[in-house]
């Protein structure tokens, strides 16, 4: 009788032990959890740039032209940053940013072998500032959101064009005296993110809204850039 009920001890405790080793690595091992880590990252974005432009009724109403036949260019930015988490699923992610945007025009002749094309970019420094979660477990589906405060910093204007004869010419311009100093855009993002050690890469999806004017108050036109195409950034924990 004894040994029965010391048997029948002995099994209640092996089971306890084993139930709360059980329930210790399911804690520690989450199969799902959120981005908790802080870490620099550096991406960089390939993106269709175009823009929305209307005459500026406030001022002269000019009519645009030649410019309401512009169409979407290729642009790369870039940005050096650091991401530290504010709650448990929450991140506030900031750095400074080489962004570009900008529109092209084409025009060939039906008649001879006259054409005129032409590629505008615009350049700022800016100071992307936005909030992110990242869901999942190795590889996680993160979600952001934010603002990017720019500042002027250039543009470009490559010209090139053909006379009736075949013969070719071009330009540079680099001088744009009407564009605003200032420039605020709204961005958001959603992709797939992969952690290995510690580091991460990162494939998004995104999308950028000017919010104000690109030229000055009383300037022929209301310019603003709409772009959206893909981001890869590399990630790497310092916590």
């Amino acid at each position: 009788m004894i040994s029965r009920m010391l048997l029948i001890s002995m099994f209640f405790i092996a089971f306890s032990a084993q139930s709360q080793l059980i329930s210790a690595t399911q804690k520690t091992n989450p199969k799902f959890s959120f981005d908790t880590n802080t870490y620099v990252y550096f991406n960089a974005n390939i993106l269709n740039s175009y823009r929305s432009l209307v005459p500026n009724e406030s001022h002269l109403n000019t009519p645009l032209g030649l410019r309401a036949d512009e169409n979407s260019l290729v642009c790369t930015s870039f940005t050096l940053g650091i991401s530290i988490p504010v709650h448990k699923s929450l991140k506030v992610n900031t750095g400074l940013s080489f962004t570009q945007n900008g529109e092209s025009y084409i025009w060939n002749s039906a008649d001879n072998d006259s054409s005129f094309m032409y590629s505008s970019v615009y350049r700022y420094i800016a100071l992307p500032i936005s909030l992110s979660t990242s869901y999942g477990k190795k590889i996680k589906v993160r979600l952001s959101a934010g603002l990017v405060p720019s500042i002027f910093s250039g543009y470009k204007q490559n010209q090139e064009w053909t006379d009736a004869d075949g013969s070719e010419y071009d330009e540079e311009i680099t001088i744009q005296d009407d564009l605003n100093f200032f420039k605020l855009s709204a961005q958001a993002s959603i992709g797939i993110e992969y952690f290995f050690g510690k580091m991460s890469v990162r494939a998004a999806y995104l999308y950028i809204q000017q919010l104000n004017n690109s030229y000055k108050e009383f300037e022929d036109y209301i310019h603003r850039e709409n772009t959206q195409g893909g981001q890869l950034t590399l990630t790497y924990f310092l916590k």
